[in-house]
């Protein structure tokens, strides 16, 4: 069950409408996304606000590019250790 298909019924009920949308959907919503942002740029008079960005299932409106909590290289080597001998 852990590596059923991204389609599957298993799938589909546990993430409902983002079970259906693969990594092509969401990086073409990222193009298409950045398409209207740079057309805003080019065309846009005083005060047009900017276009709201499309989102899929699954995504947040968050477009600050925070990446949240960086964790420390002594962390991450910690982390890493787990899976890579000789890391850390």
């Amino acid at each position: 069950m852990q590596h059923s298909p991204r389609e599957s019924a298993l799938n589909r009920a546990r993430l409902g409408e983002q079970a259906e949308l693969g990594t092509a959907e969401y990086l073409l919503v990222g193009v298409l996304n950045q398409l209207r942002h740079l057309s805003w740029q080019w065309g846009a008079k005083e005060g047009d606000p900017p276009p709201e960005p499309l989102l899929l299932p699954g995504m947040t409106g968050d477009t600050s590019g925070n990446l949240g909590d960086l964790m420390s290289i002594e962390e991450m080597d910690a982390r890493l250790a787990k899976y890579l001998p000789g890391a850390g």
